[in-house]
């Protein structure tokens, strides 16, 4: 025989299924929820890596735009009278300016090169460096900066280079080694301040 029900009883239960039902629709809230936040966070991940994707795309293609490789040839050199303005003179009485041609092959695909810098070495005779700006020869410097565009193609190009005076007069003709031409940007070139006079001849302001 069933137990009478009292009230107190009735309401009691009445409150568990009440909460019982509260709860089940938390949990599926709670569910929806992290379900929804992981499909944020997956297309989060996924816009910042596409961003990032196109980001690195941008920055290859303008590294792709700034910089190529051009091979010299048929290195030459011939003494100048004077060094141009603003070429860096460490010593008047020791150094002179000697001016460079030599035949560029611009491979870069479909485009003039608006300026560039020249790597390589010069060698005096016995084996020392004649470059004032790699007196030791060790290190693999630019030496020197073409400042006219460079046309897609084979052409002349033109630089200066500063050397020490007894390695061209004692110990020459100078011997010219892995010579080329790196690409770089002639709008970022002109931010940097020229030499000034005491830069330029530094004997001048003693």
């Amino acid at each position: 025989m069933a137990t009478p029900r009292t009230p107190a009883r009735a309401r009691a239960t009445a409150r568990a299924r009440v909460d019982a039902r509260r709860a089940t629709r938390a949990r599926a809230r709670g569910e929806s929820a992290r379900a929804a936040t992981s499909e944020n966070a997956g297309a989060r991940v996924a816009l910042v890596a596409g961003a990032l994707a196109v980001s690195l795309a941008r920055d290859v293609d303008v590294a792709r735009a700034f910089v190529g490789d051009i091979a010299l040839d048929d290195v030459r050199y011939e003494a100048m009278e004077r060094c141009p303005e603003n070429q860096y003179v460490p010593n008047k009485q020791k150094t002179t300016c000697l001016r460079f041609t030599a035949r560029a092959t611009n491979a870069v695909k479909g485009r003039t090169i608006e300026s560039a810098n020249v790597f390589g070495f010069v060698e005096d005779a016995q084996g020392n460096s004649a470059a004032t700006v790699n007196a030791d020869g060790n290190s693999r410097t630019v030496l020197a900066s073409i400042d006219a565009p460079i046309p897609k193609g084979e052409s002349d190009v033109h630089f200066v280079v500063t050397v020490f005076k007894d390695s061209l007069e004692n110990n020459g003709p100078l011997r010219l080694k892995a010579f080329k031409a790196v690409g770089s940007v002639a709008d970022i070139d002109k931010r940097f301040t020229p030499f000034d006079a005491c830069e330029v001849d530094p004997d001048s302001c003693l």
